[in-house]
């Protein structure tokens, strides 16, 4: 997928130039040259790779590409695309029709849009309103009993309630209810058990609140009665991808926001030997086509919110580098949520049990809104809106 790279030291600028096969020698001429801003561009046809390298280099950028392009050995390439913001701002295709460079023209210049220029999304959650303007907060709520941070502290629908309201006192803007454990080895549940568990505290919630409440499920019946009991956004870690059914129940509910999450296996086994060859790439084309079959099925594009997945089926570098290269996801377009807190990957960072991570959370918290990111899942509320505040304040005085 084509997006804004990430480049924040020398040895990732070495490693993306490594990645689309640049020479040797053309690694140690480039990287210095990637301190600025570097868009990244797949499968270019040879002579459109020449000429983004020939218009870049007239502006005073570059452009990287495969060793054995220019003697014309490969018939496409990935491109690095070198600069800062005006020289691609300038950078003029419009008279290259041959390989449709104008059209990517178009594409470069939506990139640019999205990174340089965050414009807030109003999210229509069944008719309540959310401005992601700045970062919000999603506050977790597991009704299970099984949970990897607070498994069996709020299976009793009083406490559930009452967690939920105090969150929402504290600053969440989202309340999500799981029924079932997502947590590395966790077992299925029954659509009735996950019900049985959700329905009561959903409906008790919403009695007592307008708060904007998501489910947490990969079920399409949990998703429609959730729905019919007052959830507003249905949260689904697998994307759709589990339950046919679940782009039916979205049909169904026009008005309710999709939130789709990259996930490697099933929670069952996502953690026996994950492997990527390049895990930001191959998370954002995996939400790319998920976004796509939301689109071709119904979905409009206004609707769905995209996460990376933080430790479903991740190891500890790829948990990190998503973290390093959050940013890069604002390239697809739609919000973006991340949920860090108290993930197993800080276990690594400084030695704490899960419900002791506050710190490593409050650091992912502050990375996310930094890059912009628009929603963050947390279980710790008033902490994490807390910060948030803090640093929205110090921007607005800047």
């Amino acid at each position: 997928m084509d997006r804004i790279l990430t480049i924040n030291n020398l040895q990732t600028a070495k490693l993306e130039l490594q990645k689309i096969g640049v020479s040797r020698r053309g690694i140690e001429a480039m990287c210095g040259k990637m301190q600025n801003l570097n868009i990244k561009l797949c499968d270019i046809e040879i002579g459109a790779a020449n000429i983004l390298k020939q218009e870049m280099l007239k502006l005073g950028g570059d452009a990287a590409v495969a060793a054995g392009v220019v003697e014309g050995v490969l018939q496409s390439t990935d491109v690095i695309l070198m600069g800062n913001r005006v020289q691609l701002q300038k950078l003029d295709l419009s008279n290259y029709h041959k390989f449709h460079l104008p059209d990517l023209e178009v594409k470069i210049k939506e990139l640019l849009k999205l990174y340089s220029s965050h414009q807030p999304t109003l999210l229509n959650c069944r008719g309540k309103e959310l401005k992601l303007d700045t970062t919000k907060i999603m506050g977790i709520l597991n009704v299970t009993p099984d949970s990897f941070s607070d498994g069996d502290r709020y299976t009793d629908k009083d406490k559930a309630v009452e967690h939920a309201l105090q969150m929402v006192r504290e600053g969440a803007e989202i309340i999500d209810i799981g029924g079932e454990s997502t947590r590395p080895g966790a077992q299925p549940v029954s659509s009735a058990q996950e019900l049985e568990r959700i329905i009561p505290v959903l409906k008790a919630i919403r009695n007592k609140s307008d708060a904007i409440i998501s489910i947490d499920t990969n079920k399409a019946e949990v998703a429609k009665q959730a729905i019919l009991a007052g959830a507003d956004i249905v949260n689904d870690i697998s994307a759709l991808r589990f339950d046919d059914k679940m782009i039916d129940v979205l049909n169904q509910f026009p008005n309710v926001p999709i939130i789709l999450m990259h996930m490697q296996g099933t929670p069952r086994n996502m953690q026996k030997n994950p492997h990527y060859n390049d895990v930001i790439q191959e998370i954002l084309t995996f939400l790319q086509n998920r976004i796509k079959f939301c689109q071709q099925n119904g979905i409009n594009k206004d609707r769905i919110i995209i996460d990376p997945g933080i430790g479903f089926g991740k190891h500890y570098n790829d948990n990190v580098e998503i973290l390093q290269k959050i940013g890069e996801f604002r390239s697809l377009g739609v919000p973006v949520l991340l949920g860090a807190s108290r993930k197993s990957f800080l276990k690594k960072i400084y030695e704490e049990k899960a419900e002791k991570r506050l710190s490593g959370t409050l650091a992912t918290t502050a990375w996310a809104s930094w890059n912009k990111i628009e929603i963050v899942r947390v279980h710790d509320v008033k902490e994490n809106f807390r910060l948030l505040q803090t640093l929205n304040e110090i921007e607005s005085l800047t």
